[in-house]
């Protein structure tokens, strides 16, 4: 007997061991396979009347435990609109606000005020070191691929004309600026700094 729950206990420890392991993996995938579900079954809500939180101090590292509570709960999000990037296959929500569910789906706003296709609009993203989930697409961007954001009106193209690394104090990258501007912000590598990825308007269809 005591043999006997001696596997068992073996079994339950190798097996926990392994999830532990590949939790990344799991989390990773299932954070894509939502984002791609959000798209496909989205409303999309006018970004001008939604509500959200911007408390910027609660934003957490990703864990399984947030991606799995996002995929619950997606259609209680504020999604506003789709960023994609054709050459680096990105193609995420836009959400407005910054909190953990957010972002455990897709890119989310800065700013409460701010608009597409105004002003400097700024989204962050979270980078969970896989090249095809949420904004870890950004870090095989290149100056000069195209950006499209769309919501319920129009889709905005943009240009990308800079890419930089910048502290995490450096947050003048969310000044406003004269002209249309696109700004996409997430992690480096070592989650140290961040990427700043920099876009300007070039057309705007209805």
């Amino acid at each position: 007997m005591k043999r006997h729950l001696r596997w068992i206990i073996g079994i339950l420890l190798i097996g926990s061991g392994l999830f532990f392991l590949t939790s990344s993996i799991w989390k990773e995938n299932i954070a894509s396979s939502t984002s791609e579900y959000v798209i496909e079954h989205m409303e999309l809500q006018d970004e001008i009347e939604v509500e959200a939180s911007y408390n910027f101090a609660s934003v957490t590292p990703l864990s399984l435990a947030d991606v799995l509570q996002a995929r619950n709960r997606f259609h209680h999000l504020p999604t506003i609109g789709v960023i994609s990037i054709p050459d680096v296959s990105l193609e995420l929500p836009v959400i407005k606000g910054l909190d953990d569910e957010s972002l455990a789906v897709g890119a989310g706003t800065m700013h409460p005020d701010q608009q597409m296709g105004k002003g400097n609009y700024a989204l962050a993203g979270h980078y969970l070191q896989h090249a095809d989930a949420l904004f870890g697409p950004l870090h095989k961007v290149d100056v000069g691929m195209k950006i499209y954001l769309r919501n319920a009106a129009h889709t905005y193209e943009y240009i990308v004309t800079s890419l930089e690394t910048v502290s995490p104090e450096q947050v003048d990258v969310l000044d406003e600026t004269a002209t249309p501007t696109l700004t996409l912000i997430t992690c480096t590598f070592d989650t140290t700094e961040r990427l700043i990825v920099k876009g300007s308007l070039v057309t705007t269809e209805s």
